[in-house]
């Protein structure tokens, strides 16, 4: 294996920091020419830093949010020690989001659930969400405005794209995010702002005015998206691949992008959730990270 490693190890790094696994499509070199090449010396990966793991006994906490003050746009919470935040959008397919909050419950892990005002709607959401207001120890929600639309091009929505034609000025846009409010104050019994997502990431100036104008000063992206919107049968990764980018690519403060309805997250998160604490993390809220 070390030989293998040496001489592949500049095509293919990941060879070297996980020898297990090989992926379909690498070509691999697996010999020397006879009396002309050398047995190379594998080199060893650099050191990956790991995170300072949390104090024994510590435990997530969501809830306290941070105060609205100025506009800020985060796609790592920077200052995050051994944190870091999985977060969960509600905007399109709710199945199997009971089971993904219940299995967060029994691991007693903290998220940040940004839910639209049309899917909090739906009997599906409302079952969601008050799952979430059950535990407000472990569940935040933030604004992912009413409809799901692409709020700087236009066009997009869920579940449907009716609500989402034409374009958006800085009124259509504040009542994008006040309607969904008002609907997940009700369903969760949680005062979402400052917190907000905008569908699909589409952000501008304009777009951060009129939410700020709206109360949501604090606007999240993430650095780690899961794409598991997406079947395998279309494409989508399996959780096993999933949960692999999630474990290796986290670092401190980073926010990971889950769906409710993800079709492979479930299965994902039951290695993710003991790799990451594996590598020494805390899965902590966004309002933990920020306070």
């Amino acid at each position: 294996m070390a030989q293998l490693q040496a001489w592949n190890a500049e095509r293919y790094p990941s060879l070297v920091t996980n020898p297990d696994r090989i992926e379909p499509g690498w070509v691999l070199l697996v010999s020397g020419d006879p009396g002309v090449t050398p047995i190379p010396t594998p080199t060893p990966p650099p050191a990956t830093p790991r995170p300072t793991a949390p104090p024994s006994g510590a435990s997530c906490t969501a809830g306290n949010r941070a105060v609205a003050g100025s506009q800020q746009t985060f796609k790592t919470i920077p200052n995050a020690g051994s944190g870091m935040a999985l977060t969960f959008d509600m905007g399109g397919r709710t199945d199997p989001a009971i089971d993904i909050l219940n299995f967060l419950v029994a691991n007693k892990v903290c998220a940040t659930i940004f839910a639209t005002g049309a899917m909090s709607q739906t009997p599906q959401g409302q079952a969601i969400l008050a799952v979430v207001r059950a535990h407000p120890d472990l569940f935040e929600v933030g604004n992912h405005t009413m409809h799901h639309c692409d709020l700087v091009r236009g066009g997009g929505g869920s579940p449907t794209s009716a609500p989402c034609v034409g374009t958006f000025d800085a009124a259509r846009i504040k009542g994008e995010i006040t309607d969904a409010e008002e609907i997940l104050r009700a369903a969760s019994g949680q005062n979402p702002q400052p917190y907000w997502r905008p569908p699909y990431g589409s952000i501008n100036a304009g777009v951060l005015d009129a939410a700020a104008a709206a109360g949501y000063t604090k606007t999240f992206l993430w650095d780690i998206d899961s794409i598991d919107w997406k079947p395998i049968s279309d494409s989508g990764p399996t959780a096993a691949q999933i949960a692999d980018k999630v474990i290796g690519r986290a670092v401190s403060g980073s926010i990971v992008l889950f769906h409710l309805g993800g079709y492979e997250t479930l299965d994902a998160l039951h290695l993710i959730i003991p790799g990451l604490r594996n590598r020494g993390f805390l899965l902590t809220s966004l309002s933990d990270l920020l306070n």
